[in-house]
């Protein structure tokens, strides 16, 4: 250690006061001296022991701070980070006792190599980890896939029943249809025979207005309105026919010949029309079913200049329309 040298140029200590004693000043100077020495020791101590770590260390600590902020190294590798820092606080130690440089370089190269090794093995778990769950993505979407082919199948499956079922109930109902389309048609068919054979026993003529019944002066004494006994039969049958034909109108109209005045052959007409009318609803014909007109002698079948000719324009004619539409009107 190099001596302590007072300055040759220190200026001159000032004049002391009058009366101050000289122990007080040697005191004084020998303590400025003494701690003067001190500090010089104290300076070149902090000097020997305060080297610059070597670059070893100074990498050793970055790799262990990189290793520090990475997550997956705290997930991963948590071991491996502990023994890092184990390694980095020994090389720590050693540079605060100032120790030899190679040791510190030894001790912060574990610490170095120990961190890296935190790192690619967070690293390579972490790989795992994605490769795994990218295994479960994708099983799962094969999963999902799988379990919607199956839907659809079922789906298909269900509706294809579902069409069959329907095609099988149109089919039946097809069926069905022409069946009763047959059935009608027999049935038609049959309705048509027996309406011919009743029609035939009735005496009927087709006519422009509908099918007409002529009933003669047989159904009534002369210059009479009531239905004669006898008259009954035919009366029935004519009744029978109706009711089996109920969507039929019926129009019943009285002629008579031109003897008497033209206002009671009139009167007559409409009360042999009237007579014929209650005579069938007495017989089961519904009531108000038939119209009634009285033409007295206005519309004769042939000429009045006989007496076998006036019994044919003494009639009561019967109109029965067809396919459901009303009795047309004389003209």
């Amino acid at each position: 250690m190099t001596p302590l040298r007072l300055n040759p140029n220190r200026p001159a200590a000032a004049p002391r006061a009058a009366g101050t004693p000289r122990l007080l000043e040697t005191f004084m100077m020998n303590r400025t001296l003494i701690a003067g020495a001190v500090l010089s020791s104290l300076i070149l101590g902090a000097c020997a022991t305060s080297q610059p770590p070597p670059a070893a260390l100074v990498e050793a600590r970055s790799t262990l701070r990189q290793a520090e902020l990475d997550p997956a190294v705290l997930t991963h590798a948590p071991l491996e980070l502990k023994k890092a820092t184990d390694s980095l606080n020994r090389a720590n130690q050693l540079q605060d006792k100032g120790e030899s440089v190679d040791e510190i370089r030894s001790a912060a190269y574990v610490a170095n190599q120990q961190a890296k090794t935190a790192m690619a093995i967070a690293k390579a778990k972490g790989n795992d980890v994605a490769i795994a769950g990218a295994e479960a993505d994708r099983e799962r979407t094969r999963s999902e896939m799988l379990a919607a082919k199956a839907q659809r199948a079922e789906t298909d499956t269900r509706a294809a029943q579902a069409q069959s079922s329907i095609a099988q109930r149109q089919t039946a109902h097809a069926e069905a249809r022409t069946l009763s389309a047959q059935a009608g048609a027999v049935d038609a068919r049959q309705q048509a025979e027996r309406l011919q054979q009743q029609l035939a026993a009735l005496q009927a003529t087709q006519t422009e207005r509908g099918m007409l019944v002529t009933l003669g002066d047989v159904l009534f004494e002369n210059n009479r309105a009531e239905v004669k006994p006898g008259a009954q039969a035919s009366l029935a049958k004519l009744a029978d026919f109706l009711q089996q034909n109920p969507s039929r109108s019926v129009l019943i109209e009285g002629h008579t010949d031109s003897v008497g005045s033209a206002a009671s052959n009139t009167t007559l007409s409409r009360r042999r029309a009237a007579a014929v009318d209650m005579a069938l609803e007495g017989l089961g014909l519904a009531a108000n079913r038939a119209t009634t007109v009285g033409y007295g002698e206005d519309y004769p079948v042939a000429d009045n200049t006989s007496a076998s000719n006036r019994a044919l324009n003494r009639r009561v004619e019967i109109y029965i329309a067809e396919n459901d539409q009303p009795v047309k009107q004389r003209r």
